[in-house]
């Protein structure tokens, strides 16, 4: 019997790879996410120990320090929010390659199908010819019984 070999297997192959290619991204991405979220969490939780170490300071202290801490918070503010817009870029990024991979999943469980399919088909295909075969080795066979 010969070997079921698919006209379309190599798009199939190629399809699989890119899938792989693109989760491969999208860690990449979850990673400086995280990362990025973890750096955010710090800056924020610095500005509260800064915070409750000013509240901590004697009343002539605190004010001179009290103006410095306001230009560091607004300083810090303004390093949060381009953290938080590089933030919402890379969200945006992996939204997108999210898609992307469900796009490419779709197209490679249809070509899969398809593929099943085919083999189903190339299956049945050749039982009917072994059948055939079978069924005039038979006929053979009894057409020489009744000569003999």
């Amino acid at each position: 019997m010969k070997t079921f070999k698919w006209r379309l297997q190599r798009l199939l192959d190629i399809r699989e790879k890119q899938e792989e290619s693109l989760r491969a991204e999208l860690a990449a991405l979850t990673e400086q996410t995280a990362a990025l979220r973890g750096r955010i969490l710090m800056e924020k939780a610095m500005l509260r120990s800064r915070l409750a170490e000013l509240r901590q300071a004697d009343g002539s202290q605190r004010i001179a320090q009290q103006q410095m801490f306001m230009q560091y918070v607004a300083a810090i503010d303004a390093q949060i929010a381009g953290l938080q817009r590089q933030l919402n870029t890379l969200e945006q990024q992996r939204k997108e390659k999210i898609e992307a991979i469900m796009a490419v999943r779709k197209f490679r469980k249809a070509l899969e199908r398809l593929r099943e399919q085919a083999a189903a088909a190339y299956r049945r295909q050749v039982e009917r010819a072994e059948q055939k075969e079978q069924d005039e080795n038979a006929n053979a066979a009894f057409a020489r019984k009744m000569l003999v």
